[in-house]
């Protein structure tokens, strides 16, 4: 049997709006992944966890550090994952820019839950991907 590509995906959070970062945290464990959220970028990426998630799923605008900031701090330390933003302020040169800094996706607030899964579903990282491929050897 071949497990879910997010099954148990480690998955990093960071949303300031609580209502919204609890909302996707639910939606997020209830199809499989791990996440990790946080409310601020300063404190996620405080955690020496953050780098070993698949995924980052990452609000534009925060307080204490916008998502392409958070962004670019965890590609400086190594991480490759998957990185999705998530902003009210969505614009094409705000677009443009997140690609640039290496996001796979700019999603427009409000989304469709689906709009978010589907992104991750089809972005999941080779490495993640091989290994949950379990093969069931009954």
């Amino acid at each position: 049997m071949l497990l879910s590509r997010k099954e148990n995906l480690p998955l990093l959070l960071i949303e300031d709006n609580a209502a919204v970062r609890r909302g996707l945290q639910l939606l997020l464990q209830g199809k499989g992944y791990q996440v990790h959220s946080f409310a601020n970028a300063v404190t996620a990426l405080a955690d020496p966890a953050s780098v070993e998630t698949a995924h980052v799923v990452v609000d534009y605008s925060m307080p204490d550090c916008d998502g392409i900031a958070a962004l670019q701090t965890l590609r400086a330390r190594g991480w490759q994952g998957i990185a999705i933003l998530i902003t009210a302020f969505f614009s094409e040169a705000l677009q443009a820019e997140a690609i640039l800094a290496g996001f796979a996706a700019v999603l427009p607030k409000p989304f469709r839950d689906d709009s978010l899964l589907e992104v991750l579903a089809e972005a999941v990282p080779i490495e993640a991907e091989s290994q949950v491929q379990v093969a069931e050897t009954s």
